[in-house]
């Protein structure tokens, strides 16, 4: 298990230590939590997520190193293409061979230039495949159930609040009801 991951498993401990000691409403079971709380937790866990989104930096970079190191290979072998010209177009006898040669050459290097940006764009398409694949586990393993955990909290939290006032409503009612019964006593 990552680091990450050991450090976001602390924080959702931590979570669930927030909401078990939480403070208790009076003559009732219901918790008082505090929201900022939580929501500096949540924040801690977003920069904590895993680092297989710096990847997507790096992808980047290696692409542009892989396409770079491509076209300077390209230049080259057109660079040696031309000298090879060069050189055989001053003998006339062997002009038409050199231009021949030349063509062919120019020919390879930019067949060979094309097969390198094909196997660049090969190789980064499937590194962002991995990557979404990564980010998809991710979010399956951490964000989706973090998220259901959450909400489930939330609504828990909800109804301890709906019950709460309703508690409190029935205990207002029985001492206005209380209240009610001994003014009708006193009057009689």
């Amino acid at each position: 298990m990552s680091d990450t991951t050991i450090k976001v498993m602390d924080l959702l401990e931590e979570v669930e230590d927030i909401l078990e000691n939480s403070g208790k409403f009076l003559l009732t079971d219901k918790s008082i939590i505090d929201g900022k709380e939580i929501l500096d937790i949540i924040e801690e866990i977003r920069i904590n997520m895993p680092k297989d989104i710096q990847q997507a930096k790096w992808v980047k970079d290696e692409q542009d190193r892989i396409l770079s190191e491509a076209k300077t290979e390209y230049d080259r072998i057109v660079i040696d293409a031309k000298k090879q010209a060069e050189y055989l177009v001053e003998s006339n006898a062997i002009k038409k061979e050199a231009e021949k040669k030349a063509e062919t050459i120019l020919n390879e290097a930019e067949n060979h230039n094309r097969y390198m940006k094909l196997r660049t764009y090969e190789y980064v398409d499937k590194l962002i495949y991995d990557m979404q694949n990564s980010m998809a586990k991710i979010s399956e393993d951490y964000f989706t159930p973090m998220y259901e955990y959450l909400e489930n909290t939330i609504q828990e939290v909800d109804s301890k609040f709906d019950s709460n006032r309703s508690e409190i409503k029935s205990l207002a009612a029985k001492v206005h009801e209380s209240t009610n019964a001994k003014d009708e006593e006193t009057e009689k």
